[in-house]
């Protein structure tokens, strides 16, 4: 494609002989016009113009047009243009091959994007979703007014460049999410006396879903200047070390950290109190040691707070119920103790409670059921004991999955369970219950894990069940037959027994 400068200059030396022409036939026209003007007024009508002026007219229109386009047209900067280049060489797909065309400017090519100086720079390279393989080149450095980079889902493999975070002073956005970095990430430390501190404008990194490496000191001079950070995403990756909470000294406007399967060890970082927006921390599945900080308990805007599968002890403080926006509480498979706070009932926006496989001891709060929008509860393996009779169960009609199993629960089985027509999953196994199984589970139409029903043929899509570890009587329902899903059935250790009307094994 030729630019347009270049269009505007051949049709003008193209037509320029053709205008001359038309000039001077308007010239003669005029004038012929203007002697008529000395004559006596009449009643004639006025002569129309002619069809030379009216293409003279349009001529002029286009030329004039043309003139500004190429005054105003955007033209990428040079050494951006190259730059580009060199990232593009340096990466291949056979998904969706770049389709950078030299003949056409850089500020147009596909996921490229300007400023509107006249200086015309790179300001975003979104390239998501396009099968890149190769690596990320140096060259993207060179990009100085880059505000935005998202290169995520794609194959891109091979460390980050050295410099890479402190290189790019406009960077705002950077999503190299879902690929396979590998190495440690480049990340200059600052001097002891702060003299190499400089302000990153960055808000959002996302490094997630890589091969990534080493640890994330907390004496990098790029955390330590991102003043503006508001979300970091490093999971699913293989850092070590102390997790990097402490940056809320740095970035008092994060409101999500997201360390998420990887290996960082060591107590929470203190400075975590700072972070007064914070809304998610999720730092499941390291291997975090030590109690939960109080300060931890002061983030007003917390919803989610996702610690499972780490070496976390002590118990969880009563102030959590200070937690009023908390939506998710996900502390499972770690070492904690003590009783579930007793003011649960508080966070009314709860959805999620899972703190199953800890050491928890006492009783359910009573409170805990005016958690009215949990859709989850998971207590499973834990030291909890209790009448679950007492619990005002059928509050809970968003309530879809309840595990309570392998605990040290007595007395019958709550019936006010079977009023949350939402249940899909139940499990009681492992308890010490006692009592005839509630015929109102039949209405539980959605159930798929576990149900109790003396009339369990309405449950068609059900494919598990476990009775396990109780204290059941009574007859096993005959309709069994009829749940033609059915896959496992778990009746070990009870004192029921089959009816005798059918004789046909389930």
């Amino acid at each position: 494609m030729i630019p347009i400068n270049q269009q505007i200059h051949h049709f003008w030396i193209k037509h320029s002989s053709s205008m001359l022409v038309l000039v001077t036939m308007l010239n003669e026209e005029m004038r012929s016009k203007a002697k008529g003007l000395v004559r006596p007024l009449t009643t004639k009508h006025v002569q129309p113009l002619s069809p030379h002026i009216h293409l003279f007219s349009l001529l002029c229109i286009l030329f004039l047009s043309a003139l500004f386009l190429t005054l105003s047209e955007a033209v990428c900067d040079p050494q951006d243009r190259e730059s580009l280049l060199w990232f593009s060489g340096n990466v291949s797909s056979s998904v969706s091959p770049l389709n950078w065309s030299l003949t056409i400017d850089c500020c147009s090519w596909e996921g490229i994007t300007c400023d509107d100086t006249s200086e015309s720079h790179v300001t975003a390279v979104s390239l998501p979703l396009k099968g890149l393989s190769g690596n990320l080149s140096s060259s993207v450095q060179n990009l100085q007014r880059l505000s935005h980079l998202d290169l995520s889902h794609n194959l891109l493999s091979g460390p980050l460049p050295p410099g890479f975070f402190s290189a790019l002073d406009f960077l705002m956005v950077l999503n190299l999410s879902y690929n396979k970095f590998s190495g440690e990430l480049p990340l200059e430390q600052s001097f002891g006396d702060g003299s190499n501190r400089f302000f990153f404008p960055i808000q959002t990194v996302d490094l997630s879903s890589n091969l990534l490496q080493g640890e994330i000191l907390n004496t990098s001079m790029f955390l330590l200047g991102a003043f503006s950070l508001i979300s970091f995403n490093v999971s699913n990756n293989s850092f070590t070390g102390p997790n990097p909470s402490s940056m809320c000294m740095s970035s008092p406007q994060l409101s999500k950290l997201d360390f998420f399967y990887n290996d960082f060890s060591g107590h929470i970082c203190q400075g975590l109190g700072r972070c007064l927006n914070l809304s998610v921390l999720r730092a499941g599945f390291n291997n975090i040691s030590g109690e939960l900080p109080r300060e931890i308990y002061n983030l007003s805007e917390l919803e989610q707070l996702f610690l499972p599968a780490n070496q976390l002890t002590g118990k969880i403080d009563n102030n959590i119920t200070r937690l009023k926006k908390l939506t998710l509480l996900e502390l499972y498979f770690n070492h904690l103790e003590g009783e579930i706070p007793k003011d649960i009932g508080q966070l009314s926006s709860l959805q999620s409670l899972q703190l199953h496989v800890n050491h928890i001891t006492g009783t359910v709060p009573l409170s805990f059921t005016k958690c009215t929008s949990l859709i989850k509860l998971n207590l499973r393996i834990n030291r909890l004991t209790g009448n679950l009779t007492e619990l005002e169960f059928n509050q809970l009609q968003s309530l879809r999955i309840l595990d309570l199993g392998n605990n040290s629960f007595t007395g019958d089985l709550p019936d006010k369970v079977f009023s949350c027509k939402s249940l899909t999953a139940v499990r009681f196994a492992g308890n010490k219950l006692t009592g005839q199984i509630p015929p109102q589970v039949k209405e539980l139409e959605s159930l798929r894990f576990l149900a109790f029903s003396e009339e369990l043929s309405n449950l068609t899509n059900l494919e598990r069940m476990d009775l396990s570890n109780n204290n059941l009587s009574g007859r096993i329902p005959s309709s069994l037959r009829l749940l033609h899903f059915m896959s496992y059935f778990n009746v070990a250790k009870q004192q029921c027994r089959r009816a005798n009307t059918h004789r046909r094994p389930v």
